[in-house]
């Protein structure tokens, strides 16, 4: 009895620690993927033409036939400021900030059938785990790609709205979140939940398909579960 004890504790240490590698190696494309610079996605462009409703008042379409001069110089003045703040945001170098919790948890969806849907013929591996499998990532240890910057969600107000209104000394760009991968038995296949906010209303929820391939690890393909 002990020495099966042991042994499960060893293979549950290492399925854990299996997972933490391919975390980190895969970690720098999951935040490169996600993480979205909101300063670059432009505003509506003006309307251009006469706008359409039917008797109930709900928007059918916009008459474009029917455009103004006027209307044609706003589109005009917006693309010019739009390229002008397009052009300076590409020349800054400022990181961009993004909330953390580096505890990977379980995800609240139960993704074994969606690996078997997207890598067909995938037997699906079940973990001996007991109780709680959150493991932390030290994601202070992983050199990310771009202009992003992980701080631990713990260093941000706990109040939600406080969360998003506080003016903070840094560019924030928003707050991102990856769950436990679930892999198949051979292990060259897997899938994660995460998502990412830039606002109390603004954010995606994304389901990812990680493959290996050569040894390493790589985005298989990335699927959008909610947009905010």
């Amino acid at each position: 009895m002990i020495v099966f004890f042991l042994g499960s504790c060893k293979r549950e240490i290492s399925d854990i620690e299996f997972e933490k590698n391919v975390m980190t190696e895969i970690f720098p494309d999951l935040i490169d993927s996600i993480c979205i610079d909101d300063r670059t996605v432009p505003t509506p462009p003006p309307i251009y033409g006469e706008i359409i409703y039917d008797k109930e008042g709900n928007y059918v379409s916009t008459d474009s036939t029917k455009g103004t001069e006027k209307q044609k110089q706003e589109i005009l003045e917006w693309k010019r400021n739009w390229d002008s703040i397009d052009k300076a945001i590409e020349k800054d170098t400022s990181k961009l900030i993004v909330a953390f919790d580096p505890k990977i948890k379980e995800s609240s969806k139960d993704l074994k059938e969606y690996l078997e849907e997207h890598f067909k013929g995938a037997k699906i591996f079940n973990p001996k785990t007991k109780g709680d499998s959150t493991y932390t990532i030290d994601y202070k240890n992983i050199p990310l790609k771009g202009k992003f910057e992980l701080r631990n969600m713990s260093e941000f107000p706990k109040d939600r709205y406080e969360f998003w209104r506080k003016k903070y000394d840094f560019i924030f760009a928003g707050a991102i979140y990856f769950t436990r991968i679930q892999f198949d038995k051979e292990r060259k296949y897997g899938v994660l939940d995460g998502g990412f906010s830039c606002g109390r209303h603004c954010g995606i929820g994304v389901r990812i398909y990680i493959k290996k391939v050569n040894d390493k690890w790589m985005i298989d393909q990335i699927d959008n579960t909610s947009v905010s």
